[in-house]
């Protein structure tokens, strides 16, 4: 089992972990992803104290999470530290978690809870497994960082819903301000945005409100 990790993760013990399970890692910069278990599996590691520090200080987390899209079939995103809306201490509103969550699961992108560095080390380990029981299947790593502002970013994530384009993304971010904010209206209010009707807001709503149902 080969494992290609980013140089700045081995400042955790993840790394450490994945060598007691077998792995053989390769260290790499990667301008991509994390962890590389094949040609189309790679993870983004964050921690809850980095997604709510992403929350308060907008950092490039959707940034790094296009990239990751961009760059490999089965991209996914593995928050360390337990479920975010538990540590509700750090005063931050649950919709705007929600909203956050939601932002990322329009990006197609699988997210995955672990509660610490040992988990997270047997999760990735497992889909390694998984992935190179396929002899044939190869561990590269590819990919290079865009230069999307924050702005293409969230464009890009609102035009992901279905039905809507890039005007119409542009025309939502415009009125509302951010992803969170549109993820979070009411269908009334979507429906004030040019080129957005009741089809469209019925849509919004249903994925942003829907209840999750895994396969």
């Amino acid at each position: 089992m080969k494992i290609v990790i980013d140089h700045r993760e081995i400042r955790s013990r993840v790394a450490e972990s994945l060598v007691k399970l077998g792995a053989n890692i390769e260290i790499a910069t990667l301008e991509v992803g994390d962890y590389v278990v094949s040609d189309r599996v790679a993870f983004e590691r964050k921690t809850v104290d980095d997604i709510f520090a992403t929350l308060l200080e907008r950092r490039e987390l959707f940034s790094q999470l296009f990239d990751l899209s961009r760059s490999y079939r089965l991209p996914i995103l593995i928050i360390e530290g337990g479920d975010p809306f538990f540590h509700s201490s750090r005063r931050v509103n649950p919709m705007a978690i929600q909203g956050f969550l939601n932002a990322i699961a329009l990006m197609r992108i699988p997210t995955l809870y672990t509660l610490n560095e040992a988990e997270t080390s047997q999760v990735i380990s497992m889909i390694a497994r998984k992935e190179q029981a396929d002899k044939n299947r190869p561990v590269s790593f590819h990919g290079k960082r865009s230069r999307l502002s924050q702005s293409e970013v969230k464009e890009y994530i609102v035009s992901s819903l279905p039905g809507i384009g890039p005007v119409a993304a542009k025309n939502l971010l415009t009125h509302f301000g951010s992803v969170e904010n549109i993820m979070t209206a009411p269908q009334e209010e979507l429906m004030k945005v040019e080129r957005v009707g009741s089809r469209i807001a019925d849509r919004i709503r249903e994925i942003a409100g829907g209840r999750y149902e895994s396969k």
